[in-house]
């Protein structure tokens, strides 16, 4: 395994005192300032090199449902970004790969490039095998699906920038390093070789755009649907919660009153009124206006606790593992 491109495309960034960095000085200047593990600490980037590239090439949540990826999107590179602005979406930066490309109403999520997937010897150092490396018998190495995530992270990235004109947009938004030339882009998309590069990246990118409303409805169906999981969730404070819910529970209640004055209406007639079918439905349904809201009122708020005591538990369990990480350090030397 060797590294997808040979361009240069970064400068090499002078050391704090104005001096040249060692080579491997330089690779971890590459690397974000920290990175943050599941328990939510912060470790500085160069603590773990290794744990910080799967932090940024983290793909679990999708794999998860790779199978249902068809449903979410199209098989097919994404749209420039000159496209995403004729339709109507805005750029947000995520720094989550699971959230690249992710899009919604107004809005297309994209995670800028990072440093170091852009230099030919971090590629060499940290995401190609080494000579002697036991992938091909062994599961412990995990470079090659890293390799396979970063690769297929570019290839999208060939395809949102075609034109100069995405050049320009993502210069703008701060999605390339500020050194990128234009002409080193279009060599660099060259060597990438676009055109038979589906076998060797990851098949989420063989997809490109995926609908966050629809990633949603799968996570809450197929992952474990009792805790109400979803793949993003809008609702940020409890009052959005009730203000979703009851929009439609509103909206329910204005059709079932309009559909009980058209029975009203047909009950005046002479024809429904002697119709024991249309009594029978009416009957039934005078009774479901009833209790069908009291029902779906009573399951909102049945949500909304499980929700509180969940999210509870959470926030105690947090802190139990916060104090004795503190405990811990303080009795280290």
């Amino acid at each position: 395994m060797s590294p997808p491109f040979s361009a240069l495309l970064l400068e090499v960034q002078p050391g704090p005192g104005g001096d040249l960095l060692q080579p491997q000085d330089r690779l971890l200047s590459l690397l974000p300032a920290s990175y943050r593990t599941d328990t939510d600490d912060i470790v500085a980037a160069g603590r773990d090199v290794c744990a910080c590239i799967a932090k940024e090439l983290d793909l679990k949540r999708l794999d998860r449902v790779l199978s249902w990826l068809w449903v979410a999107g199209r098989p097919m590179p994404p749209r420039p970004l000159h496209c995403q602005l004729l339709l109507s979406r805005e750029l947000f930066v995520t720094e989550q790969m699971d959230m690249h490309l992710v899009w919604t109403s107004g809005r297309l999520f994209v995670k800028p490039i990072p440093r170091f997937l852009l230099d030919h010897a971090f590629w060499m150092e940290y995401l190609c095998c080494q000579s002697g490396c036991s992938c091909s018998v062994a599961s412990e190495c995990n470079r090659p699906a890293l390799q396979r995530r970063a690769l297929g992270f570019l290839f999208s990235y060939a395809a949102l920038i075609s034109h100069e004109s995405d050049f320009s947009i993502a210069q703008d938004k701060h999605l390339l390093p500020p050194e990128v030339t234009w002409l080193a882009w279009r060599h660099f998309v060259e060597q990438l070789d676009t055109e038979r590069i589906y076998s060797k990246v990851d098949v989420r990118f063989h997809y490109g755009e995926l609908r966050l409303s629809r990633l949603n409805k799968i996570y809450l169906l197929s992952q474990r649907p009792f805790l109400l999981h979803r793949y993003m969730s809008h609702w940020q404070q409890y009052g959005a919660f009730f203000q979703d819910n009851f929009a439609w529970l509103a909206s329910a209640t204005i059709y079932i009153t309009i559909a009980l004055t058209a029975m009203q209406v047909g009950l005046a007639t002479r024809t429904l009124a002697d119709n024991d079918a249309f009594q029978s439905v009416s009957y039934g349904f005078t009774v479901f206006s009833i209790l069908g809201p009291i029902a779906a009122m009573g399951l909102i708020v049945l949500v909304f606790g499980y929700m509180f005591i969940h999210n509870w538990a959470a926030t105690v369990a947090y802190e139990k593992k916060r104090q004795q990480h503190i405990a811990s350090s303080s009795e280290s030397p």
